[in-house]
């Protein structure tokens, strides 16, 4: 199997199992997708393109469970007009069709996207192409069309979204790396064995051995706030302490099933901040982006990076562009 077929595979059962599984586990990605300037950004563009290209096809890359295509919700769209949603991951694509049955959905890769070139009005991405790496970003601007655009919203290398995606990683390799969770486990098997009988000596001598690393999270809230990693470094702290103190009111396999489900999310929660903060473009990548579509023919509508209120750091890229 060829390096690139396995980097996709890969990156597709990554991408599977944080939809499916991430919500359930409780380990939340860093914030900033449904922020209200964007969902004015898309409305404001879906409703220009909509009226522009009245029979028009418009397909939005990487995007998830449908953060882009919400804020085509309820605008008139004509019969002919066709919207298309490309992700790697089907689970994903399953929330889409759930959620908007009129737009079509395919399974691919962004960087090798299966429509010839120009033959696009509207291409979008949010957050998701600059994951798929160059290749993706080269392959995107062959899509449109003559007279079509296209529209991008890009993780800025020194933005908001990048720094809590930082600080996340960190505190979650850090949490990792104190074995919180295996020992919660085995103090949970001792203590319910000796609520079936057992004698409690396990039991305490686990307890004692866990302290020292609930003090070991202190630290990490100390460095990033509480808030960090969707509060997943606060909950573990608070919620297993209270187990522990308050034992017989928890039933042994849901306690058991919450902390393997924590366990088996965590490092791939951490790995998706690691893997936000590699892909988040930079002043010169973002230039250099912008030189190369100049160079096919784009005229650059717009190109800055968007700040928001009460923020001294921006949030992120946006990219308007025409093909002339």
């Amino acid at each position: 199997m060829s390096d690139s077929i396995s980097d996709s595979l890969q990156l597709s059962n990554e991408w599977d199992r944080y939809w499916k599984g991430s919500a359930s586990a409780n380990a939340y990605s860093a914030g900033g997708s449904k922020h209200p300037v964007l969902q004015l950004f898309w409305r404001e563009l879906f409703m220009s393109s909509l009226s522009e290209y009245p029979h028009g096809r418009m397909i939005d890359l990487c995007g998830g469970a449908g953060a882009v295509l919400s804020a085509a919700e309820g605008l008139s769209v004509s019969e002919g007009t066709e919207l298309i949603s490309l992700d790697i991951s089907v689970s994903a694509l399953e929330l889409v069709v759930e959620n908007y049955p009129y737009v079509k959905t395919i399974a691919a890769d962004a960087a090798h996207i299966p429509f010839k070139s120009e033959t696009m009005d509207m291409v979008s991405s949010q957050f998701g192409i600059e994951y798929a790496g160059e290749q993706a970003m080269a392959e995107i601007a062959r899509l449109p069309r003559k007279g079509g655009k296209l529209a991008l919203v890009l993780h800025h290398s020194d933005g908001l979204i990048q720094q809590e995606c930082a600080a996340s990683a960190d505190a979650i390799e850090r949490l990792i790396d104190s074995d919180l969770i295996p020992m919660a486990l085995d103090m949970f098997e001792k203590g319910y064995a000796m609520l079936r009988g057992a004698g409690s000596n396990e039991f305490h001598s686990a307890a004692r051995a866990i302290n020292p690393v609930y003090r070991s999270l202190e630290p990490i809230m100390d460095d990033h706030g509480v808030q960090v990693a969707g509060e997943t470094i606060e909950t573990l702290y608070h919620r297993i302490a209270g187990i522990q103190k308050n034992l017989p009111r928890y039933e042994e396999k849901e306690v058991v099933d919450w902390l393997e489900a924590m366990a088996s999310e965590l490092p791939a929660y951490a790995d998706r901040m690691v893997a936000m903060c590699q892909s988040a473009q930079s002043p010169e990548q973002f230039k250099s982006f912008c030189t190369h579509l100049s160079e096919m023919n784009y005229q650059i509508q717009q190109a800055h990076p968007q700040q928001v209120a009460d923020a001294t750091l921006p949030l992120a890229w946006m990219l308007v562009a025409e093909r002339s």
